[in-house]
């Protein structure tokens, strides 16, 4: 009798054990249907009207003009005929830096802590979620402590790519110490800023090599490297070299053995060359390439430029660091306005590959603002509302692919296609004909939007969930 009895609760928990395990084997994963939307899907000029869209998890699933069978508990969202489209990306930011606004210019981070700095981060971190860009590259100081904990839902933010620490020879742009400490007994080449791991002063392809390692070992994506002269810092000429082949190279020996890409600071076309010839695949700024044959190069190698497109801009004379005639920074950014209209011409005859980016530094959080709404009106004026797309969706998801294995986000960014991440933003209006439905300004010193939100993105999803729906 004993032994009928344990025979039957075995057969019971048997039973149950099975039943368990079909009821996780139907269960099905979480589903959201957007419908009635017109989709820019970040790569064709055009929309495509009254469309379908069907998230699964963290992914886009379906794409239809016509309906789309979902499980009984998906979440549908009416678009109410606006544009979906892909959650912008900003492939140059520097979430540490941006706050920053006294005479000191990124000096004054000597004066900060890494409480206040954080803090100032994570503030601007959500700046950018919140107005749209699901996705950002911080080209210099950023390191992955923030990102973990945006990745594990403690925090809010985009997702982030990360250079580290920029890596600079002594006197280059990343060279922020105080005049004491260049001068003193022992040459101190750890000032605060280096200190805090948001730059690296490296000297010779193996100090280079080893700074370049180590950012890699903290967690960067990619590498980056000062290939010239600055516009923010206070020490270096814009007109300088600064790496020499032989230290360029080592940067890309190391991303090349991760598998991933480096990344200059450079201006001028020298700077620029030897950064190509040395196997660079992302330029960033360049606003002072005047030859054509630098462009052909870029062209040639299939390399990308991130130009700050507001430097072009005459508006930037009224910035108060920038503008201030007892500061060098005026006569960088009057040197950078004269080539503008050469500069947009040659990138057009030749197509390069161009990424947006905004580098807002040195800013309070209202001119922060105000700085990356006119960016993207300045992009526009320059290469029109489709190329300003573009570089802000698909062609940036392509520059940030090209991390590679190291990749931290491995599915498609920028587009709205079968099997890319779920990055979606919907926009009251179509921003092919208006960017302005996206924030864009024309005037960078137009009073700035109150909100961190902007009231014609009614919805911002980023990785398969609402961060922000005022529908």
């Amino acid at each position: 009798m004993k032994t009928t009895i344990k025979l039957a609760c075995i057969a019971v928990i048997a039973i149950s054990q099975m039943a368990t395990a079909v009821e996780k084997a139907t269960e099905l994963p979480p589903q959201t249907l957007f419908t009635n939307v017109n989709i820019f899907n970040g790569v064709d000029n055009k929309l495509y009207d009254n469309h379908f869209v069907l998230i699964e998890k963290n992914k886009i699933k379906t794409i239809s003009a016509t309906a789309i069978k979902t499980n009984k508990d998906a979440t549908v969202i009416d678009g109410g005929g606006r544009t979906l489209m892909p959650g912008l990306i900003d492939a140059h930011v520097h979430l540490n830096l941006q706050y920053l606004n006294n005479p000191a210019a990124i000096d004054g981070v000597s004066n900060m802590t890494w409480e206040e700095i954080g803090a100032m981060a994570y503030d601007a971190s959500q700046e950018y979620l919140y107005s749209g860009f699901t996705t950002v590259r911080d080209l210099c100081g950023m390191h992955d402590g923030m990102r973990k904990h945006i990745e594990a839902g403690t925090l809010i933010g985009p997702r982030i790519y990360l250079a580290g620490a920029c890596i600079s020879q002594t006197s280059g742009h990343g060279d922020w110490r105080t005049n004491a400490q260049v001068i003193g007994d022992d040459g101190n080449k750890v000032g605060q800023v280096q200190a805090l791991g948001i730059a690296t002063l490296a000297d010779g392809a193996d100090e280079v090599l080893k700074a370049c390692r180590n950012n890699l070992a903290g967690g960067a994506d990619f590498c980056k490297m000062m290939a010239g002269g600055g516009v923010t810092s206070m020490r270096d000429p814009i007109h300088s070299f600064q790496g020499t082949p032989d230290e360029l190279k080592a940067m890309v020996t190391a991303t090349t053995q991760w598998d991933t890409v480096g990344a200059v600071h450079a201006y001028h076309d020298g700077s620029v060359i030897n950064a190509i010839k040395a196997g660079v695949m992302s330029i960033e700024h360049g606003n002072l390439m005047a030859q054509k044959s630098t462009f052909k190069l870029v062209k040639k190698k299939g390399a990308f430029v991130v130009p700050a497109m507001a430097g072009f801009s005459d508006q930037l004379l009224k910035h108060p660091q920038y503008g201030n005639p007892d500061l060098p920074l005026r006569a960088k950014v009057e040197t950078i306005i004269k080539n503008y209209d050469n500069w947009v011409k040659l990138a057009n005859e030749t197509g390069i590959n161009i990424g947006y980016g905004t580098d807002v530094v040195v800013s309070t959080k209202a001119a922060s603002r105000g700085i990356r709404d006119f960016q993207m009106g300045q992009f526009a004026e320059g290469f029109g509302n489709f190329k300003t797309l573009k570089a802000m969706t698909s062609d940036n998801g392509r520059l940030m692919a090209l991390t590679g294995k190291n990749n931290p986000y491995p599915a498609t960014l920028g587009v709205i296609a079968a099997g890319a991440y779920a990055d979606i933003i919907l926009v009251d209006g179509n921003p092919l004909k208006d960017l302005t439905v996206l924030g864009a300004s024309f005037d960078m010193w137009a009073p700035p939007r109150a909100q961190r939100t902007i009231k014609t993105i009614p919805l911002v999803m980023k990785d398969g969930k609402v961060f922000h729906n005022s529908l």
